[in-house]
């Protein structure tokens, strides 16, 4: 095949290629022989019909076979002979495309391809950050942590109603003068604005620093979901009174606390406790030192990237705005004049993401990266862990929605990170 390669812009460039008229020919001949062993004709035995016979009757649908093929052998030969890294498909009307059996086949189309740059040295850098340090009140706060894992929950007389508390409530819900529903002896987390699955912070702001037999009165909107049909969407008036307040007492320190979280004695169990703290505090000092590093990475190279690419994250990133004042109800004039201000701020962040995305997956094929399953099912489960959902449910969304791609993207560039993190030396200050 016969390239011409022209530059028309930075990542944008304008492909000719000729495939010669015998690859054609060989195409053809490839197809004609396929047809030729799926199909039956009249007259003759199965894989030696003759090939006239076989152009007459399926020249159509030859030519169109021949065509994608050939279109996706040009793309394939531009990647590995040529070097061009495909951003996306390019646009060809392949459906359009002339190909004749004994006739060469001539076309052009236009490219987006990665940036090109000089890979810099990602090996051996160094990153200065904070040494790690654990205060007595932190592992005070851990042990208070541990100390909750065993807290009980139990009345406490004449108590000030503060956040944490749980109140024990009875409470009725009044349509005008008729009472829409009705409950006691309700547990209702203080601070959390939700009883009973009606939302509403008022009773929290009523309730603050009262005691038993303190009320509170709030309107609450009923959601069109609410598993409530008869209540679904209605202007309720809520009507609380607080009947018990409860609060978790946390055990002491003693001889049987310590037994039961398998220490040997106090000192023990505030080591082990430095020690998780410490571990945590790193491995957030790990991440800090991998955006550090790639930021220093990404600062020192020159790379040109894709416009259509750019303005596309900025067009996106101009919807979502303009979406948020809306739901807002920030007045149009409004809106342009705040989208247009942050435009620019926006427009640096997009080409800083894009210049990291390029360098990351740059390092990622030097070093050979790869996503096992095992990777993807792993991440999977991180997600479904933290959101509460089943791993089943996780998966099918992302598959539906066909984000699997994006996450393995993700992964790869995880493991990037890592690796240029262990590769370099961290200085602390």
């Amino acid at each position: 095949m016969d390239f011409h390669l022209e530059t028309l812009a930075p990542c944008h460039r304008k492909v000719a290629v000729t495939v010669p008229a015998d690859r054609v020919r060989e195409a053809f001949a490839e197809k004609t022989k396929e047809v030729n062993e799926q199909i039956v004709l009249p007259g003759f035995r199965k894989g030696h019909a003759p090939r006239k016979l076989l152009e007459q009757r399926f020249g159509k649908h030859l030519a169109d076979e021949v065509r994608r093929d050939l279109v996706k052998t040009v793309l394939e030969t531009l990647e590995s002979e040529q070097k061009v890294q495909l951003l996306a498909a390019p646009e060809i009307d392949v459906d359009a495309l002339e190909v004749k059996p004994d006739s060469p086949l001539a076309l052009e189309f236009e490219i987006l391809t990665r940036p090109e740059f000089e890979t810099p040295t990602y090996k051996g850098l160094d990153v200065t950050l904070p040494a790690v340090e654990v205060t007595d009140e932190e592992i005070q706060a851990g042990v208070d942590r541990l100390r909750r894992r065993s807290a009980r929950l139990e009345p406490v007389a004449d108590a000030v109603i503060t956040d944490a508390d749980i109140l024990v409530v009875d409470w009725k819900a009044m349509d005008g003068d008729s009472v829409a529903a009705r409950d006691e002896g309700t547990y209702y987390p203080f601070g959390r604005g939700v009883l009973a699955g009606f939302v509403t912070s008022e009773l929290d702001e009523q309730l603050r620093g009262g005691k038993v037999g303190s009320k509170a009165t709030a309107e609450v909107k009923v959601a069109p979901d609410d598993p409530r049909e008869d209540l679904r969407g209605k202007t309720l008036s809520l009507q609380v009174e607080v009947t018990e307040v409860q609060r978790y007492l946390l055990p002491e320190v003693d001889a049987d606390f310590l037994a039961k979280h398998d220490f040997d004695d106090e000192k023990e169990m505030r080591e082990e406790i430095e020690k998780g703290i410490r571990r945590a505090k790193g491995r957030v000092r790990e991440r800090e030192a991998e955006d550090k590093l790639v930021e220093q990475l990404v600062g020192g190279i020159e790379m040109s990237l894709p416009q259509p690419f750019v303005e596309r994250e900025l067009a996106s990133w101009a919807r979502r705005k303009r979406m948020n004042l809306e739901m807002e109800k920030v007045e149009e004039d409004e809106i342009a004049r705040q989208v247009a201000a942050e435009e620019g701020e926006a427009k640096v962040a997009v080409e800083k993401d894009m210049r990291t995305f390029f360098l990351l997956e740059r390092i990622a094929d030097a070093e050979d990266v790869k996503v096992t399953e095992a990777d993807l099912s792993g991440a999977l489960h991180e997600i479904a862990q933290a959101y509460g959902h089943p791993v089943e449910q996780v998966l099918a969304s992302y598959r539906d929605g066909g984000r699997l791609q994006e996450l393995a993207s993700q992964i790869r560039h995880r493991k990037v990170r890592d690796l240029i993190r262990r590769e370099a030396t961290i200085v602390e200050a």
